[in-house]
């Protein structure tokens, strides 16, 4: 008995004893946590069921916070205002605010806003960057080399160069979103934008959508949303005709590709747009074999055509970014589209036809307020005009100005003498004299008039030769914006934007003398020169580039693009 109780006592420890066999365990498990917490301070990362484990995030942000010291040292001693300059000083807010805590990395992973972000990044030529403006191939390969290396001294640097390398180009982005491509922009505009982009982007990054809050940067004006929004389906076109074999190419694709390209006025073939007849025309105007066919050739330039048209989509939002823009209720002059758009709560109301000025008296770009509206003016006379066009005409007729109803006013506005005018010296009216001709249907600026402030002496008004509008080019002016229907405009402005009491156009019209109506709010107008536009059915339009600006302007923004 006395054997088995021994035994029992070996196989079933007192309780004393079992308390201090688990306590010898705790020690050695504790002083095992203590040599691998110690030797983490060397290895920030310890593996866990084949996953590396961040174990001293902060050193992450000791090395963001040691690397955004270097660029504030950097930028003490660059002060320039270009934008590699002020996206590191916005790099340095945006990691300000965070505390140096990482965005888009956690541990040696990168998270889900980095993937939203960079596949953003990745499609950017479909906001109209053809070119790898935000170095995602960079990035990608800072990605790669970081998750396919094992742990060593580098890897904590990489990570911290992805993370930087992701918000420096994610902050560029949406500069370039809401002011277009620059590379040194000064304007109030600009900077005051500029001022909120940290706080914008960390905004993103704490919301389920990060996309949604970067794009809701870009401007709201109704082309450029139309346009972005055609963009894609362009793309997948100009795609499939670019790697599809030329005999594999449907009817369909292909007529709406010749359309594009600006060889057909129709996006289908029909009895009036046949096929041959339109690849015959292509294959003449670029000095290839007339074959009537879709041969190699011939498919070589298309593709090349839709190119250029991608480039010139690019260079439209381009500028539509840079336009100077505020409130949803404008008038928007599209030069080449021979258009004037009432945009109404950032929507389309109306749309105008107008005449522009000539190649060789270009109509400028530009944006102001329109501040009065003016029933009946008179034409005073530009300098510009009288010297090139009328003074022969006056001293050849001395009954000209009488007939065409033009009288000579002083600075004073009183009206002078013809006959104390010697037309035969070089500079008759000098300074003190200015020709003006009577309000009337004739008169030059026809029956209404808009006045908004420039430098350019530019206005829009009515004009009496009401045939012009009927021509597909309309470049007939020396500069002013000519307006078909100008009293229904009028009517919509005073309606709109006149307090004090109902102005009746037609009535005052009809009175025959001058009135002048001063707006109670002034209304924005740009002039712009955009030369495609996109449709609600998401088709694109292009239009003459009727001062030969783009080629030029293409080649200025986008190096090393396609020529034709």
């Amino acid at each position: 008995m006395k054997t088995d109780e021994k035994l029992l006592e070996l196989d079933y420890p007192s309780p004393n004893k079992s308390k201090k066999f688990f306590a010898t365990v705790v020690g050695y498990i504790s002083l095992i946590s203590f040599f691998i917490l110690s030797s983490s301070y060397q290895t920030p990362t310890l593996r866990i069921n084949n996953k590396l484990v961040d174990i001293n995030s902060y050193q992450s942000q000791n090395l963001i916070e040691s690397q955004i010291k270097s660029i504030i040292d950097i930028n003490k001693t660059d002060t320039s205002s270009d934008i590699n300059n002020q996206l590191n000083e916005l790099l340095v807010k945006f990691y300000e605010n965070r505390e140096y805590k990482p965005a888009w990395i956690q541990n040696f992973a990168t998270n889900n806003q980095f993937s939203a972000i960079i596949n953003l990044l990745d499609s950017s030529n479909y906001y109209g960057f053809p070119f790898d403006y935000f170095n995602t191939e960079k990035i990608h390969r800072l990605k790669n080399k970081s998750e396919n290396n094992e742990y060593n001294k580098d890897l904590l640097k990489q990570r911290i160069d992805l993370e930087l390398s992701t918000t420096y180009s994610a902050l560029k982005f949406m500069i370039y979103l809401k002011h277009g491509i620059t590379e040194k922009d000064t304007s109030s505009d600009y900077l005051t934008y500029i001022e909120t982009l940290p706080e914008i982007l960390n905004k993103a990054i704490n919301q389920p959508n990060l996309k949604n809050v970067i794009l809701s940067v870009q401007p709201n004006i109704v082309h450029h949303r139309n346009l972005l929004n055609s963009l894609p389906y362009f793309i997948d076109l100009h795609y499939s005709v670019k790697y599809t074999t030329p005999a594999f190419i449907d009817d369909k694709l292909l007529a709406k590709s010749l359309y594009y390209a600006g060889i057909t006025k129709s996006p289908v073939f029909d009895s009036t747009n046949v096929k041959s007849d339109v690849l015959y025309k292509l294959e003449e105007q670029y000095q290839l074999p007339k074959d009537s066919i879709l041969n190699v050739p011939t498919h070589k330039i298309l593709v090349s055509l839709l190119e250029y048209r991608y480039f010139q989509t690019c260079l439209n939002l381009n500028r539509l970014r840079n336009l100077k823009h505020s409130g949803k209720n404008y008038l928007f002059v599209n030069i080449p589209e021979f258009k004037l758009h009432v945009i109404e709560s950032n929507e389309e109301k109306e749309a105008f036809n107008v005449i522009v000025g000539k190649q060789g008296t270009p109509t400028p770009i530009f944006s102001s307020n329109i501040e009065k509206v003016i029933a009946n003016p008179y034409w005073t006379v530009p300098r510009s005009i009288i010297t090139n066009e009328m003074i022969h005409k006056i001293r050849k007729d001395s009954t000209y100005l009488k007939r065409n109803g033009f009288f000579i006013i002083n600075n004073y506005e009183e009206k002078v003498d013809v006959s104390t005018i010697d037309w035969n010296t070089e500079d008759p009216l000098g300074n003190k004299y200015w020709v003006r001709q009577i309000n009337s249907r004739y008169n030059a600026l026809g029956q209404v008039k808009f006045i908004f402030p420039n430098n350019h002496s530019v206005y829009l008004h009515d004009t009496p030769s009401k045939t012009l509008f009927k021509r597909e080019n309309r470049t007939f002016s020396h500069g002013c914006i000519r307006l078909e229907n100008p009293d229904k405009l009028a009517q919509y402005l005073t309606d709109n934007y006149y307090s004090q009491n109902e102005q009746s156009i037609e009535k005052l019209i009809s009175e025959k003398e001058r009135h002048v109506i001063d707006l109670s709010e002034k209304v924005e107008i740009h002039i712009q020169y955009i030369t495609c536009s996109g449709t609600e059915n998401s088709d694109m339009i292009f239009y003459n580039d009727v001062y030969d600006l783009d080629k030029e302007e293409i080649k200025a923004i986008f190096p090393n693009q396609i020529e034709i």
